[in-house]
């Protein structure tokens, strides 16, 4: 094959799976149906990102949102991150997620500071007031956390 016919194949893949990626379009969000899609829209990000937020037009700012949200989710999807495994650190991910700080939630699960560091560190095991305030106040779902603890 030649390098002529060889880049008019490659072309015609993108202009395949950019087709593809664009016959999901519904108003402003897209919905990345395979692989290949995923990675030509995220050559599409990194090329809009690397033009600077302050030089993108309305239009390329709404295109990288749309891009960005449906990256999201096929990755959320198809390419999910392992959860935690033990109880702190589960509970570190949803402090995190929350942007709460350690102290307030130690006040926020009804102990003290001393008490909250010394489970999150494994030096003392949760009690069942501490794993069920963990499920109510913190929403974790309690499979996740007879799991962590089992």
């Amino acid at each position: 094959m030649s390098k002529t016919t060889s880049a008019v194949a490659g072309k015609s893949k993108k202009l395949s799976a950019a087709a593809s990626l664009a016959a999901n379009k519904t108003g402003t969000s897209f919905r990345i149906g395979s692989e290949e899609a995923y990675e030509l829209t995220m050559q599409e990000i990194d090329t809009l990102m690397r033009k600077g937020e302050a030089k993108l037009n309305v239009n390329e700012k709404n295109r990288l949102a749309a891009l960005a949200d449906a990256a999201e989710r096929y990755e959320d999807t198809n390419h999910p991150l392992p959860l935690p495994a033990s109880l702190p650190d589960i509970i570190r991910l949803k402090l995190l997620q929350l942007s709460i700080r350690q102290n307030y939630a130690a006040q926020l699960l009804g102990v003290s500071d001393a008490k909250f560091s010394l489970i999150m560190n494994g030096k003392q095991k949760p009690d069942i007031f501490f794993v069920k305030a963990v499920h109510d106040k913190l929403k974790v779902d309690g499979n996740l956390i007879l799991k962590a603890i089992a």
